[in-house]
């Protein structure tokens, strides 16, 4: 009975190294055949004249026109600020600031920032501003606060920074989708809910769809309209609104912003060659097309003739309708490629 069991368990120990010689076998064969993994790539940095906006912030209410559209960009870029009345051309001066005055229409302003450097890169940006001269400032008094570090200094020091919060007035704009006893609740163009607080005194509601103008109730706001609301945001992002205008959806103007230099001496049209990608374009402003020069820091206007082969040109597409509209063409200079 023991040589049966010595002779099993040798027998066993075989079997188990002859497995264990196999697997050893496979795994490196494995490893041998293993391909390194490769490499992921990494992002170049492709130039684009990127923009930062200083001011004015998606949504404010602005109470006058113009309003004062500044930032910052690569140093020297051109710039286009492209509004409701228009478009205005603009260069960054040596640390990259820009300011440029837009002129407002009434109720909400969409404009479009665009910035081109000497190679030809572009950057855009877009600010949404509401327009309302009628709107009332609400100014908040908060105590000056003292040099020292005491408890009532620091409470001033907040509520000063409390009340300069609570003292920019803001736009909720949207579809409405709930209307209770004191709140409106409205989905806004991106899909966000927001509440605005009706429960103030003084509201004033303007219907402004199409070409109406005229004062309506509070209660004549349905769920269903599109509304600019206008007031002060509170600590809990609810608004408490002073003036609301029921009006037509907002559609996000098609503006296409180019850079290009003229390849031949322009009559009725103008051919160019695209600056960024060798692109052979021709256009042909008409009598609503604005044409302006721009140097030592001035615009002024100018005949298309006036535009000589091999200057630089900035010119503004609005594809908003059935057809492609030059809105308007500025002559920056002879190039320098």
């Amino acid at each position: 009975m023991r040589k049966e069991l010595v002779w099993a368990a040798a027998i066993g120990i075989s079997f188990g190294l002859i497995i264990a010689f196999g697997a050893w076998r496979i795994n490196s064969s494995l490893k041998s055949k293993t391909v390194a993994p490769t490499p992921t790539p990494t992002s170049q940095n492709i130039g684009e004249a990127s923009i930062t906006l200083d001011k004015p912030e998606d949504d404010d209410v602005v109470t006058v026109t113009p309003v004062a559209v500044s930032g910052i960009t690569k140093p020297l870029s051109w710039i286009t600020v492209s509004g409701e009345k228009g478009d205005y051309i603009i260069q960054s001066d040596e640390t990259g600031a820009f300011s440029q005055d837009v002129d407002l229409v009434g109720g909400v302003n969409q404009i479009k920032i665009t910035a081109f450097d000497s190679t030809g890169n572009q950057s855009s940006q877009k600010v949404l501003v509401v327009y309302s001269s009628s709107f009332q400032l609400t100014t908040i008094a908060t105590p000056t606060p003292g040099t020292s570090t005491s408890e009532s200094d620091i409470r001033a020091n907040v509520a000063e920074k409390v009340a300069q919060a609570l003292s920019n007035p803001k736009a909720y704009i949207g579809v409405v989708t709930d209307i209770a006893d004191s709140t409106i609740q409205i989905k806004t163009p991106d899909s966000q809910i927001q509440q605005v607080s009706i429960g103030g005194n003084g509201i004033t509601v303007m219907n402004v769809k199409g070409t109406n103008n005229k004062q309506i109730k509070l209660t004549d706001i349905a769920i269903g309209d599109f509304i600019v609301a206008m007031g002060y945001v509170n600590s809990n992002s609810v608004l408490a609104a002073q003036r609301i205008l029921v009006t037509d959806p907002i559609t996000e103007p098609e503006l296409t912003i180019s850079m290009a230099k003229v390849t031949t001496a322009p009559k009725k049209s103008l051919s160019m060659t695209g600056i960024k990608d060798n692109t052979q374009v021709t256009i042909t402003p008409d009598k609503n097309t604005g044409l302006e020069s721009y140097s030592s820091g001035a615009t002024k206007n100018i005949k298309l003739t006036a535009i000589s082969q091999g200057d630089l040109i900035i010119y503004v597409i609005d594809n908003s309708g059935t057809s492609p509209i030059t809105r308007s063409v500025f002559d920056v200079g002879p190039s320098k490629s």
